[in-house]
């Protein structure tokens, strides 16, 4: 009877459990694209008791018949809590959320790990924040999304090169761009202008190599202790990117993703020109000056001359006091060269002034021509690219192919890239697990001369100046697109001067560019036991260039013309073996251990061979050439062994400890000193999930870390080289090649170079998500910098390489993600603003205190590292002044004087960089937009100090009254002030006139260097998108999962408050190439542009 009793009590405690449960099931999607989520944790809030969705988003879960709230949550999407109620079927839409602090991050060599293990700062960004973005270059879609990550244009030319650098620059005079490691394999990303190419063209850097279309994710390491695994060149920190051939875990099936966009593009500033005065000097005018100094337009003679009488030397437009003559014609410019190669420029006719008859030349028209818009033509982009993946349980495809051409603003220039990849990975029955990747790039550039130069408006030796240089500073009544640029007869250059035509450059004097790469790489793994894993990885990139730059004969800068031509290779192997232990110790503690082995060889060849004297114009050859000379021919040879480890040790999934090391061996540096060490250790703690917290904070990470980073040399510092000198030209004969031993000192006893890092963080989330801060302070020391130093003539060389100097940079990052609005509707606002602010510090730069590393120099400014004084200052002249700062005044001419020696005369350092993202989302519908703000740095600016030399600009009309120099009397041999009989100053009541203070001294191109430095504070709308996404219901009866199409502009609009009024030049358009220690110079380079796109995606 008891037995019995019992068991229908427990059969009536059956049935009522099971009463009380029933069955909830549902799909989870991506509010991005509507596509389904599969593995998503699906949980009942409280409980143990959960489940993941299936291949198809779908779920089933078992839960209490009184409902409660379900979580879902997935690696890199916001998770989300939805109230059961009464509800059956559950179904859920997740956003991304790429700031989420239990996100997974690829971290050195490839490992992956939480987020929140890590004691150090990783930015990362998804796929969709490269793409959709109307930008071609990978790197400048990351602009300011990414606290302490500096990254900037050099110019607007398609294909020019982009700037990275990650938490300052850690060398004087060596590389500061950080590694690229592609699908785990390092990816060189070289600009390759280091070797005496030219001044002016235009080089990419060979990230640009990379489709943004074919990029999974991107990872930045900042700091020492997340790169130190990478070995000596992630000194300067790690760009880790995931392409799609690399990607795991694709959908079952077989899906196809297609991307188009089309881009256009126009110049995001010209200058505000000014069109009252003609071409000329002292407001003469003169058809051949290079400048608009000369008297006022016709239309304007009246004005003039009824606003200043007789009160100044000239009244305008009466005969013979100048041109242009009474009825608004003057001599054709042409004229100034070629007065009889154009008939119907030369053309004579008489008329009758004040009672003369006078023979004048052609009638040419003096008027303001629009020079600019007649010469720029609408820029384009059209990029095409198709993903197929396929996967299964055990394996995965993926391939892929795109094509991007892009035609620049200026007449034959423009820039393709074609890639191919494919990848896959499948998991063997024997327990291999094999992965893979291939993949090809060709990208191919031309561009007329449109670097940088230093003075940007003449220049005319050697082909120094630019197409940009001729162009903007073009007398205003100069019609350069209505007269003739080449010679009928021989195809030479016809202009109004002794320079090269900007039409006639643009049409001969080409740069062009082709580049053929490979790279790739196969791992292999294999799990030992459940805790212990080995890998062997290994890959190769490689990459063969092709140069060839033509001075075309018949110029003015070469007259006989010139052909060089360069071919370079660049060949890396990297393998590494790792050994992984990973296990559970106990209920509290799990140990990681990875030990690893890295040998590495890189191998680069370059041979420039330059023909001179072109025998036909039509034939762009070096042996179509009489004189062909070797430049240089040489191979750089390195190797690199290393040994690394990396221990984790985590207490209850809160607190994780984690050590490096790592020995490298360098084939660059000498016996005894080639093999060095350097370790650090870094400490998390989550105490979010260790300590309760108050209710509006939802998650609370402290971060701690301290390591050191060493770097090798460059190949052959440690002896005297022997290689190819300045050729020899026998007197009547042509120039051979000859060799020679170089001019630096090898040093023997090199060391290698050392940075250490001390780093602080802390990452937090308030009140259910709607705030995220990720805030980090670090220190950084770079020790034993190789550098080369001036040594004593009587040693028989002029430079010698030493170990020398110490350099800091400190600073904080701070990444703020807010979401204030999240509405029942589906509206979402999301802000996120990434500052960063870093000062830098020459501790020591040397025996002498200081290194000058770059810039034009003579007269015009250089780049110096100066004891006590921030990386890379403005280095040049400066006016004399008094005491009290007030200028000494020349009293022979009114005008100030320059002091006998140069002098730091600015910091082209930011006092803080911020970049301010957001994005609001309503049901299918996203816009975005980023404002990029960069705080001071001074900038020496060449097209500033021409414009106003040349006086273009509109602020420059007023020129008719004289004017004053405000300042005191001063002696150009004292450099002190002159005192009157009383010792009193004397004050400057000098007059002189707008033509002397612009042109001839003072301000402008002929002025000290110190008056033509501005603060490049700009605020800029880097870039704005428009998205929208097809419901599913509409494509339901189409052959696509998901269609998306969207709009977007970039650098749309820009303000540089403190440039010179009307300059209208965007202070990122630098000229200087990609890799250099000079900084803070503008050199006349290719404008920005201003870009508008529309992007079609589609999935099959």
């Amino acid at each position: 009877m008891k037995k019995f009793l019992l068991l229908c009590f427990s059969f009536v405690f059956v049935i009522s459990a099971w009463a009380q449960e029933r069955v909830v099931s549902g799909k989870v999607t991506s509010a991005e694209d509507g596509s389904a989520l599969p593995g998503v944790n699906v949980v009942l809030k409280g409980t143990t008791n959960g489940t993941v969705t299936d291949s198809d988003g779908g779920y089933r879960l078992t839960i209490p018949a009184g409902g409660g709230t379900l979580t879902f949550s997935f690696i890199g999407f916001a998770s989300k809590d939805e109230v059961i109620g009464e509800r059956s079927v559950v179904d859920v839409v997740l956003g991304l959320d790429v700031q989420q602090l239990g996100e997974v991050v690829v971290t050195a060599v490839g490992i992956e790990r939480e987020k929140k293990s890590l004691g150090y700062s990783v930015a990362s960004v998804n796929s969709e924040n490269i793409q959709s973005r109307s930008e071609v270059d990978p790197l400048r879609a990351l602009q300011g999304k990414m606290p302490g990550v500096n990254i900037g244009g050099t110019g607007g030319a398609p294909g020019q090169s982009t700037k990275i650098n990650i938490r300052g620059m850690s060398s004087m005079t060596g590389n500061t761009q950080p590694l690229f490691v592609v699908d785990g394999i390092p990816f060189d990303n070289s600009t390759n202008e280091g070797t005496g190419s030219s001044q002016n063209t235009v080089f990419s850097n060979r990230a640009f190599d990379l489709d943004p279309n074919n990029i999974e994710s991107i990872s930045i390491l900042k700091g020492a202790a997340a790169s130190a695994l990478y070995g000596s060149r992630a000194t300067n920190g790690v760009v880790v990117i995931t392409t799609k051939a690399a990607k795991k875990n694709s959908k079952k099936g077989l899906e196809i993703t297609y991307n188009s966009s089309y881009n256009i593009e126009e110049i995001s500033g010209i200058p505000d020109y000014q069109d009252v005065y003609t071409q000329g000097s002292n407001q003469v005018y003169n058809g051949g000056f290079i400048g608009n100094w000369g008297a006022p337009f016709p239309n304007h003679v009246d004005a003039i001359n009824a606003q200043y009488g007789t009160n100044y030397t000239k009244t305008y437009g009466v005969y013979p006091d100048g041109q242009p003559y009474p009825d608004g014609t003057a001599p054709n410019p042409i004229n100034n060269r070629y007065p009889n190669l154009f008939p119907q420029f030369v053309q004579q006719y008489t008329r009758t002034d004040n009672g003369q008859t006078v023979n004048v030349s052609a009638p040419y028209k003096i008027e303001p021509h629009d020079i600019i818009g007649g010469f720029f033509r609408q820029g384009k982009i059209l990029e095409n690219a198709i993903q197929i993946s396929s996967g299964s349980d055990k394996a995965t495809i993926n391939a892929g192919a795109s094509r991007m051409t892009q035609d620049g603003m200026v007449p034959n220039t423009e820039a393709t890239r074609t890639t191919l990849s494919f990848g896959g990975n499948g998991q063997l029955d024997n327990g291999l697990f094999l992965s893979g990747t291939v993949n090809y790039a060709n990208t191919t550039q031309q561009s007329p001369q449109s670097g940088g130069s230093v003075f940007v408006d003449y220049a005319g030796g050697n082909g120094g100046s630019t197409i940009y240089s001729r162009l903007f500073y073009l007398p205003r009544n100069f019609d350069l697109n209505g007269l003739p640029f080449e010679n009928p007869v021989d195809g030479s250059n016809i202009f109004y001067r002794a320079l090269d035509n900007p039409l006639w450059i643009a049409k001969y004097n080409l740069y062009t560019s082709n580049v053929n790469r490979v790279y790739g790489n196969l791992t292999a793994s294999y799990d030992i036991t459940s805790w212990l894993n080995v890998v062997l990885k290994g890959g190769v990139n490689t990459y063969s260039e092709a140069r060839r730059n033509i001075l075309r004969k018949g110029g003015i800068a070469d007259p006989n013309g010139t052909i060089w031509t360069e071919d370079l290779t660049n060949t890396e192997q990297d393998y590494n073996l790792i050994v992984t232990f990973n296990k559970e110790l106990n209920e509290n503690f799990n140990l990681r251990v990875l030990a690893g082995f890295n040998a590495n060889q890189r191998e680069y060849a370059a041979r420039k061979v330059t023909g001179s004297n072109v025998i036909s114009s039509g034939l762009y050859r070096t042996d179509a050439t009489s004189t062909q000379i070797v430049d240089y021919d040489y191979l750089r040879l390195r190797r690199l062994l290393g040994a690394y480890t990396d221990i984790s040790l985590s207490f209850k999934d809160y607190l994780f400890l984690n050590v490096v090391a790592r020995n490298d061996k360098s084939s660059t540096l000498p016996k005894g000193n080639n093999s060095y060490f350097y370790p650090g250790a870094s400490l998390s703690f989550v105490a979010s999930d260790a300590i309760e917290m108050p209710s509006f904070i939802n998650r609370l990470k402290v971060r701690a870390g301290y390591t050191k980073v060493g770097n090798d040399a460059s190949p052959y510092l440690t002896g005297v080289v022997y290689s190819l000198a300045t050729p020899y030209t026998p007197s009547g004969g042509n120039a051979v090649n000859r060799a020679a031993l170089s001019n630096t000192l090898g040093n023997p006893n090199l060391k290698p170079e050392f940075t250490t890092e001390a780093e602080a963080g802390l990452e937090a989330g308030f009140l259910d998500g709607k705030i995220g801060l990720d805030l980090t302070y670090f220190s950084r020391v770079s020790t034993d910098q190789i550098a080369s130093a001036a040594v004593a003539r009587s040693s028989g060389f002029s430079t010698e390489i030493v170990n020398v100097g110490e350099l800091t940079n400190k600073g904080w990052e701070i990444g703020l993600d807010l979401n204030p609005v999240k509405l029942s509707n589906g509206f979402s606002w999301n802000s996120y603003v990434a500052f960063t602010k870093i000062k830098s510090l020459i501790v020591d730069a040397g025996p002498t205190g200081e290194i000058i590393i770059g810039g034009p120099g003579g007269g015009y400014g250089q780049t110096i590292h100066r004891n006590g004084f921030p990386y890379a200052q403005i280095f040049g002249s400066k006016n004399a002044r008094d005491d009290e700062g007030n200028l000494l005044i020349d009293p022979q001419t009114g005008m100030p004087f320059a002091l006998p020696t140069d002098y730091v005369v600015g910091d082209p350092n930011p006092d803080f960089t911020l970049g301010w993202t957001n994005t609001f989302a309503y049901k299918n519908f996203t816009l975005s937009f980023l404002i990029d703000w960069r705080q001071g740095g001074d900038l020496l600016s060449f097209s500033a100090a021409s414009l106003l030399l040349r006086g273009q600009l509109a602020n420059s009309v007023d020129r008719e009254a004289l004017r004053v120099v405000p300042g005191v009397l001063g002696s150009p041999q004292t450099f002190e002030p002159i005192l009157d009989d009383n010792g009193d100053k004397i004050v400057n009541t000098i007059p002189v006139t707008s033509f002397d203070t612009h042109f001839s001294n003072g301000w402008g191109a002929y002025g000290q260097t110190e008056v033509n430095i501005y603060d490049a504070t700009t605020i800029r709308l880097r870039e704005i998108s428009l998205g929208y996404v097809v419901p599913k219901t509409l494509l339901a009866k189409t052959p696509f999962g998901s269609a998306k199409i969207s709009v977007s502009g970039r650098n749309l609009w820009w303000k540089a408050p403190n440039m010179l009024e009307g300059l209208n030049f965007d202070p990122e358009s630098s000229g200087i190439v990609s890799s250099s220690n000079v900084q803070g110079f503008e050199y006349g380079a290719a404008p920005t542009t201003r870009r508008y796109g529309v992007n079609l995606s589609l999935t099959f």
